[in-house]
């Protein structure tokens, strides 16, 4: 509508410096009033056309944000199952590592932690649609700053911070395993397993296996991180709340 609008002006203007009826007076008269609708026409059709840009960018800002909400409220599950996991493990780790070298184990109580030792379990985020979101470079189109630094510490510190910690719980783990594995002498009974895990060493390399008090840490950081970014696109999507509940 725009559009014609300027081309039925823009044609009146040349329409105009063609006539020699009227004075040069009345003819740049009306040819300003013309240019103004123009210049008029033009400025409009730009606004509706950012209005309506910005419109269908905050669509898309709304639909990323509750799709956040959502991860992030996955990512908090899984937070939760971790740390029950971990200090599963750290007790199972603080059995085996208080065995007696002296004494004969139960086996089965025995073999059931053996094996668990050798269990892991890591943070996996779900990250694809941030990366997405972040890759088609619309993360500039959040309009509450606030909001998209939490949820940029989120995605890039607190999560490179937890890889961190759980590459050092693994690579203490690869330790273990290797050396149980290079220490068999025999078929790897019982009886072997438990001269190995009560070994000095065996019993060192079962200390370093109990969970960082930092990935704990880290853990809980994300945890209280990844809550205020769910309480804050709540309250910018009040509806979100209300279907939540």
């Amino acid at each position: 509508m725009a559009e014609q609008e300027i081309a039925k002006h823009t044609k009146k203007v040349v329409q105009l410096m063609g006539k020699s009826e009227h004075g040069w007076r009345h003819k740049l008269a009306e040819m300003g009033l013309e240019i103004v609708t123009i210049v008029f026409a033009v400025s409009l059709s730009i606004w509706l056309h950012s209005l309506g840009e910005h419109r269908h960018e905050q669509q898309q800002v709304r639909a990323f944000l509750l799709g956040v909400r959502h991860d992030i409220g996955s990512d908090l599950d899984m937070i939760k199952e971790l740390n029950q996991a971990y200090h599963g493990y750290d007790a199972n780790f603080d059995y085996l590592g208080k065995l007696d070298p002296r004494s004969a184990p139960d086996p089965q109580t025995f073999a059931a932690a053996y094996e668990r030792a050798d269990h892991n379990y890591y943070f996996n985020p779900l990250v694809s649609r941030y990366q997405g979101f972040k890759s088609s470079g619309k993360l500039g189109h959040i309009e509450n700053e606030a909001l998209l630094e939490k949820i940029l510490a989120l995605y890039e510190r607190n999560t490179a911070a937890i890889k961190s910690s759980e590459a050092g719980w693994r690579n203490n783990q690869e330790i273990f395993r290797a050396y149980m594995e290079n220490g068999m002498t025999g078929d790897g009974d019982i009886a072997e397993r438990y001269r190995l895990i009560t070994s000095p060493k065996g019993k060192r390399l079962l200390r370093k296996q109990i969970t960082f008090p930092q990935l704990y840490d880290r853990y809980n950081d994300y945890a209280a991180l990844g809550a205020e970014i769910i309480k804050e696109i709540e309250h910018e999507y009040p509806e979100a709340a209300q279907q939540k509940k």
